[in-house]
């Protein structure tokens, strides 16, 4: 089942989107987050059914400063596993 979920909170400004395949992205910008604090990057992480972190770059599970076009395609990346 698809969905959406609003993060809202001191630290942290974003959503959780998760798809059919049963993968959730994470998209979160704030203080705490590596980003712009989402003026133009936002942090982007991603975990599969399982609940285990997807590898998003080399030597991390979480892709920081990202731009709107590497948001949209790590989201259909994670969307097409």
């Amino acid at each position: 089942m698809s969905k959406f979920k609003a993060v809202q909170n001191e630290y942290n400004n974003g959503f959780h989107i998760t798809f059919e395949n049963g993968y959730t992205v994470s998209v979160q910008f704030g203080k705490t987050c590596y980003s712009d604090q989402g003026e133009t990057t936002a942090e982007v992480a991603a975990w599969g059914p399982d609940r285990k972190w997807v590898k998003l770059s080399e030597h991390d599970d979480v892709r920081g400063w990202c731009t709107p076009n590497e948001v949209l395609e790590i989201m259909n990346q994670i969307a097409n596993k």
